[in-house]
């Protein structure tokens, strides 16, 4: 359903159903919500233009009309009931318990009355990519708590899966996208011209945001607030963004402007030519981790020196190609006065001592293995190529299904039901393993996040080729079935090889049970 939304969005259909599925309910459901907030939306624009005081907060924030009208801004009056007033009488008549699940009103336990959740803030509706008004956030114009109120997640809206400004942002025919906190920052930004940049809806960057931005963009630049909170977000969202194989920068304000904390701020004093000369000096993804790190364990003081090497060496080592390893272990070397050859050694432990030409002559290995010579055999080793890349990508999808929940992972182990056989798999999972095992506990990101970036974005490569939702039974059959395809290969390849009748006789006998045991239905899962 949301494939075929998605495309009917983007040409304009607007998509009918008989409610006859569960599907179709959800559907109907969803639309009912947006088209609901499409209804907010235009009544917290015009109270806006009634509004005095919100406009002149605007005024003051810097904001002229035709921005207010690009992004829909709006305000929300101080009052308990002005919106459900709206929506519940005259020509609407729409149920209160309605607007309470689109996240509009809250009920009172006590009184069991329904009342406004947004009251006397200004407003910021949210659009998914086809600009459809998913949610609202609404923001007080003074000091009060809190100081921004956002609608619940409901079954038109989930934080994780969306990005503030995305909608403008993706026609404005850039590879590169910025990434800021908060929706003041993405407006300033899109208000000095730069239209390429969007708002995370919160600092935590999921993967689904990561691979939303993968559709658009190739790299992304975050410009989080220099407070706390925002590098500690920043740290958690490179990763993310790294494992979707995004070229991830950090932007740093204070390379202008030391005394400002963030984008909106930035822009209120600067020109867009100054905040493009911070973009120019982004810092890489790698750069941005040996900073932080150099403050975590200083680098002059004798006592953590060692500690700043090894972590900086097993930052460098997940670095795919020798030629940026060898880059940043120069420059360490220079910045903070290390012995290069003692890092380069430190770093090819990480990374396996693998030098570029050593990756060169391994991948022609292994495509040796994978386009054998041409022989009788040909197809049978053709066969056993594709079963193999299956297999890797099934097994790179169960080890992120398992990370998914402890109660899967509990039953997999006691079960015994599946070893793995690629060895970059193997390893991932040992991973996951120790961290279950030691009680650190388990989740997709700290699983990405214990591979490489290489090894991290072809997890997320092989989870995206995926049906959304396929079971893990659905998957171990698809494992099983394969190495039942594989067995049969070696079994061609030992009656091919004996002249022993008797030898040829037993593993024939072999082949039939394989044979039989092999008639697997994928659509169903059943062997």
């Amino acid at each position: 359903v949301g494939a075929i939304e998605f495309l009917a969005n983007r040409v304009g259909i607007r998509l009918r159903y008989d409610g006859k599925g569960p599907d179709d309910e959800k559907l109907k459901l969803k639309n009912d919500i947006l088209s609901l907030n499409k209804t907010a939306a235009r009544f917290f624009y015009e109270n806006l233009k009634k509004s005095v005081v919100a406009q002149e907060y605007f005024k003051r924030r810097g904001i002229p009309v035709e921005i207010v009208k690009k992004f829909g801004l709006g305000f929300a009056n101080d009052s308990w009931g002005d919106l459900l007033k709206f929506c519940t009488e005259g020509a609407l008549a729409l149920k209160p318990e309605f607007l309470l699940q689109a996240g509009l009103v809250l009920k009172s336990e006590e009184k069991s009355r329904y009342y406004d959740r947004f009251r006397n803030r200004v407003m910021f509706p949210i659009f998914d990519v086809s600009g459809n008004v998913i949610a609202f956030g609404g923001r007080v114009m003074d000091d009060s708590k809190p100081k921004y109120l956002n609608s619940p997640e409901n079954p038109a809206y989930s934080k994780g899966y969306h990005l503030y400004g995305l909608n403008f942002a993706r026609k404005a025919n850039s590879k590169r996208v910025i990434i800021v906190e908060g929706y003041m920052d993405c407006i300033a930004l899109h208000q000095k011209g730069i239209c390429w940049s969007v708002a995370s809806l919160g600092t935590a960057l999921t993967q689904n945001q990561a691979r939303l931005l993968k559709r658009y963009f190739d790299e992304v630049l975050i410009g989080y607030d220099a407070d706390g909170a925002g590098q500690n977000a920043t740290i958690r969202g490179l990763d993310i963004l790294a494992a979707q194989g995004l070229r991830v920068k950090v932007l740093d304000l204070s390379v202008v402007d030391a005394n400002v904390k963030d984008p909106d701020e930035f822009l209120r004093v600067h020109t867009a030519d100054d905040f493009m000369k911070v973009v120019d000096k982004a810092k890489s993804l790698v750069s941005f981790k040996i900073e932080k790190l150099a403050q975590e364990f200083p680098p002059n003081d004798p006592a953590s020196k060692i500690d700043f090497l090894n972590r900086a060496a097993m930052i460098i080592g997940k670095e795919p190609t020798a030629s940026a390893r060898a880059h940043y272990i120069q420059a360490i070397s220079e910045q903070y006065g290390a012995d290069q050859e003692a890092l380069r050694l430190d770093v090819e432990s990480v990374s396996g001592g693998k030098s570029l030409q050593g990756l060169q002559e391994e991948s022609r290995a292994r495509s040796a293995i994978k386009a054998p010579k041409q022989g009788p055999n040909d197809e049978e080793a053709k066969i056993l190529s594709k079963t193999e890349i299956e297999m890797d990508k099934l097994e790179k999808r169960l080890i992120l299904c398992l990370a998914d929940s402890v109660r899967e992972l509990t039953k997999f182990i006691n079960g015994n039901m599946y070893e793995f056989l690629i060895p970059d798999n193997q390893a991932l999972f040992q991973k996951m393993m120790e961290r279950h095992t030691s009680g650190q506990g388990i989740s997709r990101d700290a699983v990405l996040a214990s591979a490489s970036l290489e090894g991290a974005a072809a997890v997320m490569k092989a989870w995206d080729a995926a049906p959304e939702g396929t079971p893990i039974g659905e998957i171990l059959g698809r494992l099983l079935y394969c190495k039942l395809l594989l067995q049969r290969q070696q079994l061609m390849k030992q009656i091919a090889a004996t002249e022993d009748m008797n030898e040829k006789r037993r593993f024939m006998e072999e082949m039939h049970k394989l044979s039989a045991a092999s008639k697997w239905e994928p659509q169903s899962g059943k062997r």
